[in-house]
């Protein structure tokens, strides 16, 4: 049985047998303690999945279903107990006020997943925003950071800055920043607090474990509809960070050909096209992706045909939104929609995008989900 140590508040975890993560001697308040029950039943039924002997899947779906419970009681907690705010009705009225003397810059690699996703969230929700190029291999963009990995993005106001990293607290915090009145960004943040785990192997793990849920108004929190849609949104946008994203690189880097293909069409999108710089990102950035291609494969226990889970997991997403529902989010796509097609849309004029398009379902509601950010119509952030 695995145990996980969370030092932030020394509680043990460990999994049951259906593979659900699960706190000992909590102590919860009736509402956690519901919800928390809520969401192992969500964790457990939801995301029911064959196996097969896969047991990196299993590991993957278990994370999903430990993060998802965590973080939605850590969400609560925060908003019932640390935060009150004042909601607003229609953020679409106030936008141009709400970034009025805001400053945002994205430093982003143009194709990768999580950056794109960020982007997509941005347009989604007409945020207005500069992006930086960082060179794949030099990186001297972000040298101003001690975090090195992409998105980050810079918020400067009124002479302060902040700078937040990690795609989905960006966008959780970014969210939650649209919708309620009278609250900084700095305050926001410290709604998400950082914890350490150590893992089965031992190593010890920084996450935010709130970080795909929004802070949102106290007496919103509570109604039932917020759990089930924000609970699903919050899975499901785990989901696409801990099991989609890892489908990527193997598939569209598959062969050498294929990774300087994509290689070759990222370096003409971005401003090293015709530099020496692109030249290097291109050939060393396509050999370095096939290798680590080859290595996520294996780490992740991904068929030996890349392109069958990669199918599969598309699949999974179409049926999840079922045949009553446009989107995810309804009648416009909510924060999951944005997040799947953040994923996917990185394989687009490649050899991989071509193929899941014609031998998965996810056709219909990826161009859907696509014209709907490029007209700036997420759904709208108080929906329940």
């Amino acid at each position: 049985m695995n145990k996980i140590l969370l030092q932030a508040t020394g509680k043990t975890l460990k999994s049951d047998k259906k593979g659900c993560y699960v706190l000992s001697k909590v102590h919860c308040s009736p509402l956690s303690r519901a919800y928390n029950e809520s969401t192992r039943l969500i964790a457990t039924k939801q995301f029911e999945y064959n196996h097969s002997g896969h047991n990196g899947k299993a590991k993957t779906w278990s994370k999903i279903a430990f993060s998802a419970m965590l973080g939605g009681s850590l969400a609560l907690y925060l908003a019932k107990n640390k935060l009150t705010v004042h909601n607003q009705t229609n953020y679409t009225e106030s936008e141009e006020e709400k970034w009025k003397g805001v400053s945002i810059t994205l430093y982003q690699y143009q194709t990768c997943p999580f950056c794109s996703k960020t982007r997509s969230f941005l347009q989604a929700y007409n945020v207005p925003f500069k992006s930086v190029e960082v060179h794949p291999i030099f990186k001297k963009e972000i040298k101003f950071s001690e975090y090195k990995k992409v998105p980050i993005v810079s918020i400067e106001k009124e002479g302060k800055s902040e700078q937040l990293n990690d795609s989905s607290l960006i966008i959780s915090v970014l969210a939650s920043y649209l919708i309620n009145e009278n609250i900084s960004i700095s305050e926001l943040l410290n709604q998400y607090p950082e914890s350490e785990l150590i893992d089965e192997d031992g190593k010890v793990k920084k996450l935010i474990l709130n970080k795909h849920w929004l802070i949102m108004e106290e007496n919103e929190v509570t109604l039932p509809n917020y759990k089930d849609a924000r609970s699903e949104e919050a899975q499901w946008r785990a989901w696409a960070d801990d099991y989609l994203v890892h489908l990527i690189s193997p598939n569209v880097y598959r062969t050498l050909s294929e990774a300087l293909q994509a290689f070759d069409y990222h370096v003409k999108q971005g401003r090293f096209n015709g530099t020496w710089e692109g030249t290097v990102a291109k050939y060393g950035g396509a050999v370095a992706m096939w290798v680590i291609g080859k290595r996520l494969k294996k780490k992740y226990k991904i068929s030996e045909n890349v392109r069958i889970d990669l199918y599969k997991a598309c699949n999974t997403w179409v049926k999840a939104i079922g045949h009553d529902r446009k989107f995810m989010g309804g009648d416009k796509p909510n924060l999951a929609d944005i997040c799947v097609f953040g994923v996917l849309s990185v394989m687009e004029n490649l050899d991989s995008f071509n193929d899941v398009v014609t031998h998965s379902k996810i056709k219909k509601w990826y161009f859907a989900t696509k014209k709907a950010i490029e007209e700036h119509k997420g759904q709208n952030l108080n929906a329940t």
